[in-house]
Order: C-alpha cells, then structure tokens, then sequence
C-alpha cells in the first residue's frame, strides 16, 4: 500500500499539534476558523466543540508523535463537512465523527482477533457502533427535514381512460366533508 499524505490543515484554517498528555496546541488560520468548522459564531462553544472532538480519541490517536493514527484533523473535516446549522446538529456532529472513528478503530480489533472469543467480543461491539451511526445519520436527516419523508416518483404509466394526478398527495382517512 502507498504512502498516503496527511490532509492539508489549510483546508480547516486549524491546525492541531502536540498532545493530551504534553497538551493540544490549536492554531488558527483566523480568529474565526473554529467557528467555521462548527457552524457558530459562539467561541467558547466552538472551544467546547474542539475539546470534545478530541476527548474520545486514544492516546497514538491525538499525538503528534503518531502521525498515521492522528484522527484530530479528520474529526473536524466531518463537523465541517457535515456544515451544522443549530446547537443539536453541532452536537450530533461531533458525536457521529467520534463514532466513524470508534468504529473503524473497533474494526481493526475485529481484524485482528486470534480467538473466538475475541472475534465475539469485538464483532458485537463493532456491530453497535455501526447501528449507532446509522441511527445518527437518519437522526440528522429528520432533525433537517423536520420528521417528514418525501417520495419522488420518476415514472408513471397511465392506461386508457385512466387519470393521473399531479401534486402533492397526502395519505389520510376515509373522505369527508371539509
């Protein structure tokens, strides 16, 4: 396998160094970048934010002195990729970074078992992490879309004498007088 290279932390306008036992160093391309990433303009709750994408992450995982593992610029490339829009998607956010990162970390344990065992083990905690982030994803999409559900349909045959409606069409109970 290829050398893979390290994102750009251009791209975030944040760079994060050091580690949790020596402490992070956070730099900033502007005053403003962290509140970018988290979709904010509150500073103290992108600080917040920042502290917690870095909590649940493993030692060799936030350490400038494990570079292949440093998960710190992935997690704030989702948050922003995922662009929150309120306090509950900014809080999801860093939720669902933190549970793509458990659970490709548990998928490694997984691959490396040597026993029954082991593969049961990790094999129930991989398959919780990976229902946890579905449910945080369709989580996401009812809170945006506010519960509702939308069917396109892209094709419609429509016999002889037959009739076809166009619009919205909203499922209810027996007709009635309105």
């Amino acid at each position: 396998m290829g050398k893979i290279e390290k994102a750009k932390t251009d791209d975030l306008g944040v760079k994060v160094s050091g580690s949790a036992r020596a402490g992070h160093k956070v730099e900033l391309a502007q005053k403003s970048a962290l509140c970018k990433i988290f979709g904010t303009s509150d500073e103290m709750q992108a600080n917040a934010l920042l502290s917690h994408c870095l909590k649940p992450l493993k030692a060799d995982e936030a350490s400038d002195e494990h570079p292949a593992n440093d998960e710190r610029t992935f997690m704030l490339s989702v948050v922003r990729d995922l662009a929150p829009r309120d306090p509950v998607e900014r809080m999801l956010a860093v939720q669902m970074a933190a549970t793509h990162v458990a659970t490709i970390r548990s998928a490694r344990w997984l691959a490396n078992t040597e026993n029954i065992p082991q593969v049961q083990a990790h094999y129930t905690g991989f398959n919780k992490l990976a229902r946890t982030f579905a449910a945080q994803v369709e989580a996401l999409r009812k809170h945006r879309t506010g519960g509702e559900q939308r069917v396109t349909v892209q094709h419609v045959n429509v016999s002889d004498g037959g009739q076809a409606i166009v619009g919205d069409v909203k499922a209810g109970g027996r007709g009635g007088i309105e």
